[in-house]
């Protein structure tokens, strides 16, 4: 009995420090930090999506106003809306940050990365500059992944 409890908290212990070495440290700029997982999905066409989740730790809100990619022709911010029934991606000048974290995800807000200059298929990570209103500049990975499954 008390090797199976010895075994289950090892198993335990094990996935939480796989997904801790997994998960991307935060990252701060200003008053802004990236946190989470900074994802994009590997391409198999011409377009492909960027995600992350940003935190304003400062009492005045700031804004994503440009993200850079050399892998890219053209980076737009975007949303998802609904009109008629129908759910529609429509750009946006910049994302706003104010005192709440601002997830950007699937079905959601996201980078959107369009006339890429080659595959993400088989690469691990591709760099991109998140340029912000108030906090500045900032590079950083974002990994090559799939979404996860429902």
């Amino acid at each position: 009995m008390l090797l199976k409890k010895i075994l289950g908290i090892s198993f335990c212990l094990a996935g939480f420090f796989t997904a801790v070495a997994l998960a991307c440290p935060p990252i701060s700029i200003g008053d802004v930090t990236l946190t989470g997982h900074r994802w994009i999905r590997p391409s198999k066409g011409p377009n492909t999506a960027a995600y992350l989740t940003m935190t304003n730790q400062g009492g005045v809100p700031d804004k994503l106003i440009k993200v850079e990619c050399d892998y890219a022709e053209t980076v737009e911010l975007h949303n998802n809306i609904e009109e008629g029934g129908i759910i529609k991606m429509r750009p946006v000048p910049a994302i706003d940050i104010g005192k709440d974290s601002v997830e950007l995800k699937p079905g959601g807000l996201h980078i959107m990365l369009m006339g890429l200059k080659e595959s993400f298929q088989g690469k691990e990570k591709i760099p991109m500059t998140l340029v912000f209103d108030k906090a500045g500049r900032v590079t950083v990975n974002f990994s090559v992944k799939e979404p996860a499954k429902p």
